[in-house]
């Protein structure tokens, strides 16, 4: 009997699609590490988080032809291995653009208008008029990476009257942006942006993209925010970068080591907004995952092209 391993917990409510689908596989869930490299000897279909997908349950596998993700981001994937083993991957890349976009403004409307100084002030029960505030409106927001979500942030941008830039690989023009970069061009979309926002899947070539250099590129009055992986950027960097003034300040909600340390000086900056990693977090995630696991299960089958495949070459 064909089988489909979930390592991760999926509800009954939410594999019974799955069961309708394939109802003469065998539906196995095994979330305890040791019981997957069991499982996964004999298993046709693995699906589970990113961040669970270890090597040794890739040379573990006997049979599988593919890998379905709960999550976008699959950088913990060993793609020599899936390559050579010929495994298919996908990803649910897609379903995480509307609450992460949501917390992205969330964060720009908090600097904007000084919502986080005020909160500090009512647990205080300081009442105090004297902080700065602007608009969003009219402000021009650079977005790098026009992927699903880069393209939800730009599409709300322009809908509060922002002027927004993207930066892409290829510089391809996309709807509501006004202008496109190409990778070669990251600098002089830092230097023409208010707020930056980094939302690019963490690869080898990205690891690290944002330095020293590419802060000192940004207004004195601009701010920084990273909903892709903490990788992206060089930690030691933006906290030099806050501590001296070269930006007005970051919001972040992943970071090169999590949890974040407690003595990360990033924990005591005023002009810091700290959240744990929970950009893409809903009480809608799992019914839109499965949505997009049970489509490709339907594709599978038909054998039609799944969607969201990855390049194991680019890493997404």
């Amino acid at each position: 009997m064909r089988k489909i391993l979930f390592g991760a917990k999926v509800s009954e409510k939410h594999l019974k699609k799955t069961r309708e689908v394939a109802p003469d596989w065998n539906v196995v869930i095994s979330e305890n590490p040791e019981d997957k490299i069991k499982e996964i000897i004999d298993a046709d279909i693995y699906v589970d988080w990113g961040f669970n997908f270890e090597r040794r349950l890739v040379e573990a596998a006997g049979r599988l032809k593919w890998i379905q993700s709960l999550s976008a981001g699959v950088d913990r994937l060993p793609f020599d291995l899936v390559k050579e083993k010929g495994i298919i991957v996908t990803t649910t890349s897609g379903i995480h653009k509307v609450p992460i976009s949501e917390l992205v403004f969330g964060y720009m409307l908090m600097f904007a208008r000084g919502l986080n100084r005020f909160y500090d002030q009512q647990k205080k029960k300081i009442w105090d008029k004297k902080v700065n505030t602007t608009e969003l409106f009219e402000k021009t927001l650079g977005v790098v990476g026009a992927g699903n979500i880069g393209n939800e942030i730009a599409r709300l941008g322009k809908a509060f009257g922002m002027k927004v830039i993207g930066l892409s690989r290829s510089g391809r023009t996309e709807g509501n942006y006004d202008e496109m970069y190409d990778g070669s061009s990251l600098k002089e979309l830092l230097s023409k942006s208010d707020f930056v926002v980094c939302s690019v899947p963490l690869t080898a070539e990205t690891r690290h993209l944002f330095r020293e250099e590419h802060f000192k590129a940004m207004k004195p009055t601009a701010y920084f925010i990273n909903i892709a992986r903490g990788a992206v950027i060089e930690e030691k960097a933006l906290i030099k970068a806050l501590k001296e003034g070269w930006i007005a300040g970051a919001a972040l909600d992943v970071f090169e080591e999590e949890p974040l340390p407690p003595e990360s000086p990033l924990w005591e900056m005023p002009n810091v907004i700290i959240t744990p990693h929970i950009a893409g977090g809903s009480d809608r995630y799992m019914e839109r995952a499965m949505k997009v696991v049970n489509e490709n299960l339907e594709r599978y089958l038909k054998g039609e092209r799944l969607i969201n495949i990855v390049d194991p070459d680019m890493g997404y």
